[in-house]
């Protein structure tokens, strides 16, 4: 491996409004080299990575490659200068074969302009076989797993004309056989003098894989460490800025509880395995993870969004049918709020995204507005939502009130249980501490409450139980006394 970087960031600043993303961060990649890039949600490295793809545009400080500084302003110029971004969903077409897969948007041509599909295949099959994959390139994309997809979103950027490929989270999905698979992979391209820029939350596949590993919190580069002087300890205390061990901040009491609301027993799915959970009257238990641990694919399975192929959900001692639908969910007293407000919002009045899901419930036939209005006005004066007009666009509200009304939609007939993924992601302190004593109202008031998240923030500051999942499994279960963010990373 060369010790002289191909390709270079100086001084790199990025804001967003009065948000900064980035620093005066310096970064840099040698050829056939593995450098990862970790630290916390929000620490800055999809920002600094969009830049290097061509992604933003807006920033200061200097680009090189080569030695050469340029400017990129499109992920195509990216990709014609040799860099390549992988992202974490992948961009495949899975009914279209492999070979097309491989070949989108630049399929070779015979002399009479038509597709020429024997060149196609065969120049597939070498490819594959180069990286040590042996796929039929005619069958679809569809017929095998999802970590050779990936493969075959890796091996298309290459053939694109990428020599630098960044890799965003790429084994946030993946099975251990298949995170297997890709490890040799990255091996293979490393031996073939390929540069890859390598994003994980997962620090034990960190210190597996890279040559070299940079640091980021806060927007700013922390340090950078050559494998051999990395280790777990030393990782966790640079990414969160303090020695690891110390203790952070957790409730003071501990509410033990009476009856058990919700029960999950022996669930299995094709991403996730052998869950078994509970949540009690009067309790709020986290379920954390890092991205693609599954605990966001599992909490759509409780709420019937997700299909799952064994095992038993059991609400308030009523068992559940085989894959249920959310309406029957929402029916027995189980309520849903999604991480994503933006998709599960309706871009209408307030309170009509309050009454949506029960509009059966409230009127016969068609509610009318002043019924609606009855039953979504005391729901969000029990949250709080600010301004009170129930008849503003929600559009118009801040992210910490539009959250306030994702939850409020689940009032006008009180579930026995909340599920709330990411409840206080992209808030500000004090929208945060406002959920955050919503959901203590609620374990007050004798709901039971399950909040999933992967930022260990939130878990910490307002569960009562934690259970911890990495990649598909549950790797730990633990009473929230004492614990700190130290602990919860080290088991992802």
């Amino acid at each position: 491996m060369s010790e002289t970087p191909i390709l270079e960031l100086k001084n790199i600043s990025k804001n967003f409004r009065t948000i900064q993303a980035l620093d005066h961060v310096d970064f840099d990649l040698r050829e056939g080299e593995v450098h990862a890039l970790v630290g916390e949600n929000g620490a800055g490295k999809s920002t600094l990575m969009r830049i290097l793809a061509g992604i933003y545009t807006d920033y200061e400080g200097t680009y090189t490659l080569d030695g050469k500084e340029i400017h990129l302003h499109t992920p195509g110029a990216a990709l014609e200068h040799g860099i390549g971004m992988i992202h974490q969903e992948l961009s495949t077409i899975p009914p279209l074969s492999v070979a097309e897969n491989l070949f989108l948007g630049r399929q070779p041509v015979t002399r009479l302009g038509a597709i020429d599909w024997g060149k196609m295949r065969r120049v597939a099959q070498e490819q594959l076989h180069t990286l040590g994959f042996d796929l039929d390139p005619s069958l679809p994309l569809e017929l095998y797993s999802l970590g050779t997809q990936q493969v075959v979103e890796v091996l298309r950027t290459i053939m694109s004309g990428a020599r630098v490929l960044i890799m965003d989270e790429p084994t946030s999905a993946l099975s251990p056989a298949e995170v297997e698979q890709l490890m040799g992979l990255v091996d293979t391209l490393r031996q073939q003098k390929r540069s890859i820029i390598y994003i994980s939350h997962f620090l034990e596949e960190v210190l597996r894989v890279a040559d070299r590993i940079t640091v980021l919190r806060n927007g700013s580069k922390i340090a950078t460490l050559e494998r051999k002087d990395a280790s777990m300890d030393k990782l966790i205390s640079l990414i969160l800025g303090r020695e690891v061990g110390q203790i952070l901040h957790t409730p003071d009491s501990i509410s033990q509880p009476t009856e058990h609301l919700l029960q999950v027993q022996d669930l299995n799915a094709d991403v996730f395995t052998n869950i078994d959970l509970s949540v009690g009257k009067g309790e709020i238990v986290g379920l954390y993870g890092a991205i693609g641990a599954g605990h966001f694919d599992l909490a759509r399975a409780l709420f019937g969004l997700y299909k799952f192929d064994s095992g038993t959900i059991t609400l308030a001692g009523k068992p559940f049918p085989r894959n249920h639908s959310a309406r029957y969910a929402i029916r027995n007293g189980l309520a849903y709020a999604t991480e994503s407000r933006r998709k599960s919002l309706l871009l209408e009045p307030i309170y009509r995204n309050v009454t949506m899901p029960h509009l059966e419930r409230i009127g016969r036939v068609i509610p009318q507005r002043r019924q609606e209005l009855a039953a979504a006005v005391p729901a969000l004066k029990k949250v709080n939502v600010q301004p009170p007009d129930p008849v503003n666009p929600v559009g118009k509200l801040s992210g910490g009130n539009q959250q306030k009304v994702a939850i409020a939609r689940w009032l006008p007939f009180p579930p026995k249980v909340f599920i709330m993924s990411e409840p206080t992601r992209g808030m500000d302190v004090g929208a945060k501490s406002e959920v955050m004593s919503i959901l203590r109202q609620f374990r007050d008031e004798g709901y039971g409450v399950l909040v999933v998240s992967s930022e260990p923030e939130t878990i910490l500051a307002v569960t009562d139980r934690v259970v911890v999942m990495s990649h598909g499994k549950i790797v730990a279960r633990m009473e929230n006394r004492n614990l700190d963010k130290d602990t919860l990373m080290r088991l992802l």
